[in-house]
């Protein structure tokens, strides 16, 4: 060899020796991030798999020792695409196969045997950092569990506002006799039941005619509007309402008493027996017209789920025509129909977090 092809030669070894410290420079140093004894699954079972994080860049060095000598099917893919790193379809063991990372992302090394058992393998996985500034990155995945709703559009009632509803219960007149007439009693009660989900209820009670046409001419004074139309000019509706805050009281010869009872001490009453008993929610002695408002809250619970009003004439002489009225106020649901998203389907599933540079 010549002068000058042996200077050529140790020229070109120095500048590969160059290009390879600078090669190993600007590399990490390599990092084994595992180093396992594994089960790969047989073709019975779901495949084994293994889920590490890498930097673009890296290098990954695999090695598979296949100690059953059987064949093997090898992928490694991103998780999130699906995307094919490697792939084989049959294969005995992996040595030093080299595989460069393009993104930085979570990578799954599937594992599946060929036979129907499974098989013992010693499994290695080196990494080589893009650079020295990657060494330190995380190949560790942490999980998270995610729930993804599936919606669907349906309609549904909602509730939009509770009214009261004025019901009527009683309206009715009737004739109470004198005390000393023999052909009819002075005594009589009114038997009435209260509708469900009853809020309240109100009563009128008036001797005469002119106390009913004092109670009429009250229900033309309504204003018009929203009282008129919320009580349909009915003063007593009105009142249970509260849109006004009294009844007429008229003032006349001819007085009654009334009283509220549960069934067995209506019938001592209008018999005339000793030791009946008035609830005192509801009652009047000598009056010409009376009103009261009672809660259902202050209105007692009887046996038959029925309440008597009694009423007694105490005049000697006098028969009075007496009228009753009792309206009672129940709850009535406003309901809107409404467009509204509801989930259909909900599922749930795990995915990896990846750890920040």
């Amino acid at each position: 060899m010549s002068g000058n092809s042996f200077q050529s030669v140790l020229a070109l070894c120095g500048l590969f020796l160059s290009f390879s410290l600078a090669t190993v420079a600007q590399s990490g140093k390599a990092i084994k991030i595992a180093d396992l004894e594994v089960q790969v699954a047989g073709t019975k079972q779901p495949a084994t798999q293994l889920q590490y994080a890498f930097q673009a860049g890296d290098v990954l060095v695999l090695d598979l020792e296949n100690k059953a000598k059987t064949n093997y099917k090898v992928t490694v893919q991103e998780y999130f695409s699906n995307s094919p790193l490697y792939s084989t379809e049959e294969t005995k063991k992996l040595s030093n196969l080299r595989l460069t990372v393009p993104q930085k992302s979570v990578y799954t090394i599937t594992l599946q045997s060929l036979s129907e058992t499974s098989t013992k393998s010693h499994f290695t996985l080196t990494r080589i950092p893009a650079s020295a500034a990657s060494q330190n990155f995380s190949t560790h995945v942490a999980w998270r569990t995610v729930q993804d709703t599936a919606w669907t559009t349906g309609t549904e009632k909602v509730l939009v506002k509770n009214d009261l509803k004025p019901e009527t219960v009683v309206d009715k007149t009737f004739r109470l006799a004198s005390l000393t007439n023999i052909t009819s009693n002075n005594r009589s009660t009114e038997r009435f039941k209260l509708p469900a989900n009853t809020r309240h209820w109100v009563y009128w009670v008036g001797v005469g005619q002119e106390s009913v046409q004092a109670l009429q001419e009250t229900g033309k004074t309504l204003a018009k509007g929203a009282t008129a139309l919320l009580s349909g000019g009915n003063p007593l509706v009105a009142f249970g309402l509260g849109l006004l805050p009294q009844l007429p009281q008229v003032k006349s010869s001819g007085y009654i008493s009334y009283y509220l009872f549960n069934k067995s001490n209506a019938n001592l009453f209008t018999q005339d027996e000793d030791g009946w008993k008035p609830y005192g929610v509801a009652k009047g002695q000598d009056v010409l017209s009376d009103y009261g408002k009672i809660l259902i809250s202050q209105t007692p619970k009887t046996d038959d789920g029925y309440l008597y009003l009694g009423f007694q004439n105490p005049s000697t002489i006098t028969g009075l025509d007496l009228t009753l009225k009792v309206v009672a106020f129940v709850d009535n649901p406003v309901y809107q129909t409404r467009t509204v998203r509801k989930p259909a389907k909900i599922t749930t599933r795990r995915e990896p977090i990846l750890a920040a540079d």
